[in-house]
């Protein structure tokens, strides 16, 4: 019997602004903290992590950046994997 691996999500909406300026903001905490979570430590680079943090629930997560495709996609791993 072969295990399948289900551990993954997938989210879309319609967003009415340039490919480039939506990119850079969930790429870049400075843009990324004022709609998603309150404190990023970094911009997201392939290969790296960086903590993503929710002060008002008193919570953070390390995140790690799998995949970049500028203006394309990105990949990202969370949580217990």
């Amino acid at each position: 019997m072969a295990t399948v691996n289900n551990n993954f999500a997938k989210a879309e909406m319609l967003i009415r602004k340039p490919v480039s300026e939506v990119f850079e903001a969930f790429v870049n905490p400075e843009i990324t903290s004022k709609f998603w979570f309150t404190k990023g430590s970094d911009k997201l680079e392939e290969g790296k992590s960086t903590v993503w943090t929710w002060e008002m629930y008193g919570f953070s997560l390390t995140v790690l950046t799998k995949v970049i495709d500028e203006n394309k996609r990105i990949v990202i791993e969370w949580g217990n994997s």
